[in-house]
């Protein structure tokens, strides 16, 4: 039996981006380019990685958040957040912890953070073809067509991809610690220029939730995008905590001001722009795919930041999404998730679910 053709390999022939010359199918190797699938010689080809990032405009210049939180679990009715953190490309950054014993506690709650891997544990939303058989003429140029979005179970959900913060991978023995990484995103290249904050010390978790609302609410009535890596854990949780402690929900600060969006969901964007790359889709993995630093998986504050740098990064080297209003990339994330998450009808609702808190 003849050994499985590289996966990388090119399917037809075609000129080598390097030197034009002509590669027969089956002889090259395949890379992700700007605008779609570039065929080189083998020994011409530039070591995988994300196409070069340019000086396009797009979103990415203006004035970007980012959020994370860190939670005893992966269950937005019944689990608790822990801490909190948002990082702005305009060097905004505020880190909340709360203190679960001083206020309202769910005597169900078991306060044990459950290991979960952004992209490690979500289902693959298509393994697809292998990367030999790209269509000819594949370009990221235009946002896809539409499809229609099936409507979720929130009862029933598929293993949350929730991305390492504390609630996201306590494997890593993470704790909530002051944050000192950041990032000014209006230069896409840019190292990190946020400022640390001073650490944050624990408060009551009514107060810091609506402290935390607050903030996110004046971000997104400027209809500025909100950055949040697999939101529909990050903000289902939110939604639920909010209620629980008798605080009004984000949907309805924000229903006169067109709802919780726009949202940026960079797992969303780089499963799209990069369906069939091999590996995992964890934050940390994203992360050092875009040359990302990441110092502290699992702490809110780093990857919140980290989530922000991937939103630029991914903008940069794909002018397509860059260029897409705020309004339509909120609508097509709507739409790529939908199709990511067409074997999984038990998906959880992007950007969010309107859980209620488990009450027993």
């Amino acid at each position: 039996m003849n050994p499985d053709p590289d996966p990388r390999a090119n399917a037809y022939d075609a000129p080598c981006a390097h030197c034009g010359a002509p590669v027969p199918a089956g002889t090259g190797l395949l890379r992700r380019g700007r605008r779609g699938w570039d065929v080189y010689h083998r020994e011409h080809a530039p070591a995988p990685g994300p196409p070069a990032r340019g000086d396009h405009s797009g979103w990415h210049h203006r004035r970007l958040l980012s959020l994370d939180i860190g939670s005893t679990g992966n269950r937005p009715e019944r689990d608790r957040i822990t801490g909190a953190a948002v990082r702005g490309s305009d060097g905004t950054a505020r880190d909340w912890v709360l203190d679960l014993g001083s206020n309202l506690q769910d005597p169900k709650s078991s306060f044990t953070p459950r290991s979960s891997d952004p992209g490690s544990e979500l289902p693959d939303p298509d393994p697809g073809p292998s990367l030999q058989q790209p269509k000819p003429g594949f370009s990221l140029q235009g946002p896809d067509p539409g499809s229609n979005l099936q409507d979720s179970d929130p009862a029933s959900r598929i293993p949350d991809p929730t991305v390492g913060s504390t609630h996201h991978d306590p494997d890593s023995g993470s704790q909530l610690r002051d944050p000192n990484v950041g990032s000014d995103l209006h230069s896409p290249d840019a190292g990190s220029k946020i400022q640390p904050s001073s650490p944050a010390s624990s408060a009551p978790p009514a107060q810091a939730l609506e402290e935390l609302a607050t903030v996110l609410v004046d971000h997104l009535a400027s209809r500025e995008l909100l950055v949040v890596w697999y939101a529909p854990h990050v903000l289902s949780t939110l939604h639920a905590e909010l209620l629980r402690h008798g605080l009004t929900p984000l949907a309805d600060r924000l229903a006169e001001s067109g709802g919780v969006a726009p949202i940026c969901d960079p797992l969303i964007l780089d499963r799209h722009v990069d369906r069939y790359r091999p590996g995992g889709r964890s934050l940390p993995a994203v992360a050092e795919w875009y040359g990302v630093p990441h110092e502290r998986p699992g702490d809110p504050a780093s990857d919140a930041e980290a989530a922000l740098l991937v939103a630029g990064a991914l903008a940069a080297s794909y002018p397509a999404v860059a260029r897409m209003s705020r309004p339509m990339l909120h609508a097509e994330q709507t739409i790529w998730y939908a199709e990511q998450m067409e074997r999984h009808p038990d998906a959880p609702t992007w950007p969010f679910d309107p859980v209620e808190p488990a009450t027993g």
